[in-house]
């Protein structure tokens, strides 16, 4: 008996910390989100397990005054981040990790107080697909974030 309630207790400690939102058409694994003052910063992987591109055109919440898409580009031998116009395209069978240093979403003007393990729902917006309920766990102490599933 104990097994049984110490295999339980395990299993869904595994599923309480990889954190998956999925659509028949795409997968959004483990969504975090650093935080400083009233603004953040947002890092997931998102795959497309369709049969069709997929385009994500915007995040938004109640929560934040203004998301957006942005990444890294380098001017000059400076980098330097920037907003993504018209958004970010995932082809079919492919991923894109959003990452420190590359694609990431900026948060504007946060709304409520968000502590370290608290989540934070933003509604991911694409074009010819159902939108999706995100659900930004704040890891703000972490520099990158590296772990297995």
């Amino acid at each position: 008996m104990k097994f049984i309630i110490i295999l339980l207790i395990t299993f869904y400690s595994v599923i309480a910390y990889s954190h998956k939102y999925e659509l028949d058409n795409m997968l959004v694994d483990h969504p975090w989100m650093k935080v400083i003052n009233k603004n953040g910063a947002g890092y997931f992987k998102i795959k497309n397990t369709g049969d069709h591109d997929i385009h994500l055109l915007e995040v938004v919440s109640d929560s934040v005054r203004k998301i957006e898409l942005h990444t890294i580009v380098t001017e000059d031998g400076v980098s330097k981040m920037r907003p993504v116009k018209n958004g970010v395209i995932i082809k079919v069978g492919d991923s894109i990790e959003f990452k420190p240093g590359g694609y990431h979403l900026m948060f504007f003007e946060i709304n409520k107080d968000l502590n370290e393990g608290e989540l934070l729902n933003a509604t991911f917006k694409f074009k010819d697909s159902k939108n999706l309920l995100v659900k930004f766990k704040v890891e703000s102490n972490k520099s990158s974030h590296n772990h297995d599933h």
